[in-house]
């Protein structure tokens, strides 16, 4: 309930009054409409089968399934799986008792039947407002339904499936045979069905009901009764005896009792392992896992680098243990650094025009003839000579100096990884015990991972969570590498550079060591802005440009420092990347029809 009041003692005026009326408008529109969009439901409040047995062995199916709509509903359907028997015919749909047409037009009152390799479809049009509620009545004949024995007659059928889209309240299911028999010559088993259906007999009927059911009941029945009741049916199975269905039904009781006590072991298989996983994953991290604290504290920004470190070797520390194996961006970025260091120079020069896209220039190698210092490491010398032998056999460009088609580079390129691999080893910045750890922890899991896919095979659902489980903590080994306690005071202090050359201004940066700082900003992966950024104060008398020659024609400390990312993008890039029907059988069940509305 709403009220609207207004102060005490002060009489409601007109405008008031409209006031309240107004508000009380809108409110139960806006209720109306709210539960209006949220209404649209329905519910299967019953499900009643009338199964009539003929002397010839067909059974006249009729099903009535109660449905109650809440807002807009335009069809119904009804699924049957063409299993169990040879041939259904004879449909035909009835709302409230009234007869529907079959006809493919979509028009309320009328039904269409389809039927693809697995199931035949029954589809019924409706008009639906507000809160309704309608029976719907499905009749067809089901032929070879049944195995016919000398003695005894099997209609196997699931009633109740777990197909429907919604659960009914309430089931009943009403079997009859053409004449009266002994209630003691019904023999019925009840497969995986809730002990809450209630079952019995009436000499030619057998009667099936129950409710509050689950989503995943089912209602299966392998029903015996004799065939002497069908007069014009022939035997389709003369071995079929009820000493062999009894035998049947005790084996698969059973298997069902071994397959429950199966799950149980699986079940508490997976209470030990899962548990244990986990905590073979947490013993492995506290004991080798944890990251070293920086040994001091660090300022937020440093203007410039920590260390005298390659900057290709500095890229790995930042990357992390993880990250160890050379690429070819450590190439792109030791040319940077050797053109820096005056032994290349780097030219931009005009490229080719492509259709519909813009001029992109290239990027060309100079050497400038100056000799390799001592202070080169092995895998920086090599590099060097490799690529003044490219230069000197006319291959300038950038992007063509490593052609990985070349045999003769291919083996250069596999020795110079073992060169790169050992200097970054000997820098002793990742913690060699925490990346052992990383093997052995895979294999402490694996047996775990084995465990679980046994546990599958015993249990179902529960292995298959268990084998993702351990997954997850298999994969959580790439958390057990970390830097040693060197690698992380450096890597402290190389963060505090980056977020400098990221944030701070140009003029806190030694001008004279701008080239420096710009190979150091491709190797910490700044993107263009920050590079442009970067160099936004550089102009023509910029030591940077002793070995980067700008492409004619550029003016303005803009275009130089758009033509210097671009250089970085491209030097980058170019060295990026290495390398049913059939009739019934005995003992298996027909029917589970489903169904729903939309």
């Amino acid at each position: 309930m709403i009220r609207l009041s207004v102060p005490f003692g002060a009489p409601p005026t007109l405008s008031t009054r409209f006031f309240v009326v107004l508000t009380g408008l809108l409110v139960l529109l806006f209720a109306g409409g709210v539960s209006g969009s949220q209404a649209r439901d329905f519910q299967i409040r019953d499900i009643a089968i009338q199964a009539e047995i003929q002397p010839n062995a067909v059974i006249r199916y009729v099903e009535d399934r109660r449905y109650r709509f809440e807002g807009s509903y335009s069809e119904v359907y009804y699924t049957l799986p063409l299993r169990g028997f040879d041939a259904v015919e004879n449909i035909r749909v009835r709302q409230d008792g009234r007869p529907l047409v079959n006809e493919n037009t979509e028009h309320p009152g009328t039904f269409k039947v389809e039927r693809n390799e697995h199931e035949l479809r029954i589809t019924w049009f409706i008009e639906t407002r507000d809160t309704t509620e309608h029976t719907y009545t499905i009749q067809y004949d089901l032929r070879d339904a049944l195995v016919t024995g000398p003695d005894v007659t099997e209609w196997f059928w699931i009633f109740l499936s777990d197909r429907l889209a919604r659960t009914p309240e309430t089931f009943r299911a009403r079997i009859a045979l053409p004449q009266s028999i002994e209630d003691e010559e019904w023999h019925v088993w009840m497969r995986e069905t809730p002990d809450r259906v209630r079952m019995r007999v009436d000499g030619s009927l057998l009667i099936l009901e129950g409710e509050d059911f689950r989503r995943s009941d089912r209602v299966r029945a392998r029903i015996l009764f004799p065939t002497r009741v069908l007069t014009n049916a022939e035997i389709t199975d003369r071995r079929f005896t009820l000493e062999r269905v009894m035998e049947e039904e005790e084996a698969w009781m059973d298997a069902q009792e071994r397959r429950r006590q199966l799950r149980m072991l699986g079940t508490g298989l997976f209470a030990v392992l899962g548990p244990f996983s986990i905590g073979l994953f947490i013993w492995f991290y506290r004991r080798y896992g944890r990251r070293f604290e920086p040994a001091r504290t660090i300022a937020r920004l440093s203007f410039s680098p920590p260390s005298d470190h390659a900057p290709a070797l500095v890229r790995k520390l930042m990357l992390g243990p993880l990250n160890t194996e050379p690429d070819k961006m450590a190439l792109g970025i030791t040319i940077f650094d050797l053109s820096r260091r005056g032994y290349f120079r780097i030219v931009e020069k005009k490229g080719d025009k492509k259709f519909l896209s813009s001029e992109a220039p290239q990027y060309h190698l100079e050497k400038t003839g100056k000799k390799p210092d001592e202070s080169l490491a092995g895998w920086e010398r090599s590099l060097l000579d490799m690529a003044a032998n490219r230069v000197n056999e006319g291959v300038t460009r950038m992007d063509k100096i490593l052609d990985w088609t070349e045999k003769p580079l291919q083996k250069w390129w596999k020795d110079w990884r073992k060169l790169y691999r050992d200097a970054l080893k000997n820098q002793g910045w990742f913690d060699a015990v925490s990346q052992k750890a990383l093997y052995f922890h895979l294999f402490a899991q694996l047996p775990l991972l084995l465990g679980m896919i046994a546990i599958t095979f015993l249990a179902g659902g529960i292995g298959a969570a268990g084998i993702v489980l351990v997954t997850i903590m298999m994969m959580l080994s790439l958390a057990l590498p970390k830097r040693s306690q060197e690698g992380t005071d450096l890597h402290a202090e190389w963060t505090a550079y980056r977020k400098a050359l990221k944030k701070g201004p140009n003029s806190s940066f030694d001008q004279k060591q701008i080239g420096r700082h710009f190979v150091f900003a491709i190797a910490l992966g700044l993107t263009s802005k920050q590079l442009e950024k970067r160099l936004a104060d550089v102009d023509e008398e910029s030591p940077i440009f002793l070995w980067v020659v700008p492409q004619a024609g550029i003016r303005g400390a803009a275009d130089i420092a758009s033509g210097l990312s671009t250089l970085a993008s491209s030097g980058t890039t170019s060295f990026s990347g290495v390398s049913g029907v059939g009739g019934a059988t005995a003992g298996s069940a027909g029917g589970g029809a489903g169904g729903g509305a939309r």
